[in-house]
């Protein structure tokens, strides 16, 4: 973020301008150092799981069609780039989430999702 936003080290991040770079954002902080890196471990850390799909929850309950499409794009479909990641993030997966990840299993017929993800 600090190197993204040419921070020093006691300024947050923008909050304003910023639509455009959620897309890139979950991808590069999340999705790809630890979201997917959780999901592949012999032993889930549970709580670590959980407040990474909390905050994908709220993100896609904001009421922009742009923060949804891009948790759906990067984070949700994500799950489809190995068989280990659907069955590991099922048990942390709720509200919206669920229901758009279940929708999703579905239409690509998932092995052991076809019907989609059974209810919570």
């Amino acid at each position: 973020m600090e190197e993204r936003y040419e921070l020093r080290p006691d300024e947050a991040p923008p909050t304003t301008d910023t639509g455009l770079d959620l897309y890139g954002n979950l991808l590069r902080l999340l999705n790809w150092p630890v979201l997917q890196p959780a999901l592949e471990q012999e032993v889930l850390d549970s709580d670590l799981l959980r407040r990474c799909f909390d905050l994908v929850k709220d993100i896609c309950d904001i009421p922009q069609e742009s923060s949804q499409s891009s948790v759906y794009f990067t984070v949700l479909e994500g799950l489809l780039e190995s068989p280990r990641y659907p069955a590991a993030a099922i048990a942390f997966l709720r509200g919206s989430i669920r229901d758009r990840v279940s929708i999703m299993l579905e239409y690509y017929k998932v092995e052991g999702c076809e019907r989609g993800l059974p209810p919570v």
